[in-house]
């Protein structure tokens, strides 16, 4: 499995396309876990609101991918990643539906968060090259090129 934070995450209208595996607690009141419940945390915690399917691409050259469908207020979003050579899948399916269920959660959180994070730190590298007048433009062929420039380079470019 690659890493999940080079994974993103989209949004769709429909799943067609998608051969669903396993669909965790489809009712919404089994995705509520009270308190004091076996495997449940120390508060009451609902998902009712979180709908999660796992499912594989049907399209050509998906055999190796595994995706996670969630539907919620916010709409429907796709999460796909490279199972490799682990048993990812079978592992996955082999789990309670419980299990099933957080582990899928958890995963689409993760990779939403990293997406978060990455964005976040990309936005601060280009205001921080844009403060230190390190962005380069140029043009070839008839194609704009935008890139950052290290500070050793702008130091040789001023030089």
């Amino acid at each position: 499995m690659t890493v999940i934070g080079h994974n993103r995450i989209r949004g769709a209208d429909n799943f067609d396309g998608y051969e669903v595996l396993a669909h965790p607690l489809p009712d919404r009141e089994d995705r509520v876990f009270h308190r004091g419940e076996p495997g449940a945390s120390q508060t009451s915690v609902t998902y009712g609101s979180h709908d999660i399917q796992i499912a594989r691409p049907t399209g050509p050259g998906s055999r190796s991918l595994l995706a996670i469908l969630m539907h919620h207020g916010g709409g429907r979003h796709i999460l796909e990643f490279y199972e490799g050579a682990l048993p990812v899948t079978a592992t996955l399916l082999a789990l309670p539906e419980r299990a099933q269920y957080a582990l899928a959660y958890a995963l689409f959180k993760q990779a939403d968060e990293c997406a978060m994070a990455a964005r976040a730190d990309e936005a601060s590298r280009w205001a921080q090259a844009f403060v230190d007048g390190r962005i380069r433009k140029r043009r070839r062929g008839g194609q704009r090129y935008v890139n950052i420039e290290s500070p050793a380079e702008k130091e040789r470019r001023c030089a």
